[in-house]
């Protein structure tokens, strides 16, 4: 997969790149979301810049809300199946 990834903290022309991750495995009660579209908001640069009052562990991966659709999904994850569209909303795994 793909992911914009901020390596520190700086101005997001510098220091954000586009890379190549391994697609991760969900655990239970997790799923997999192939994303179609991640925004990245005025607080996110903020943050990257180092403007927001804390700062996350680098590397991070940035964009905290997407829309997908569940591509795969851990054990015991209940309320959801594979094909469906989803809208995620300040969701943090990494930030």
């Amino acid at each position: 997969m793909r992911a914009l990834v901020a390596g520190k903290v700086g101005e997001p022309t510098d220091v954000l790149r586009l890379e190549s991750r391994p697609v991760p495995t969900p655990a239970a009660g997790q799923a997999l979301i192939r994303v179609k579209a991640t925004p990245i908001h005025a607080s996110d640069l903020h943050v990257l810049r180092g403007r927001y009052g804390f700062s996350p562990e680098f590397p991070t991966v940035v964009g905290l809300e997407c829309v997908g659709r569940i591509e795969a999904l851990g054990p015991d994850t209940e309320g959801l199946k594979i094909g469906q569209r989803v809208v995620t909303v300040g969701v943090t795994g990494t930030w």
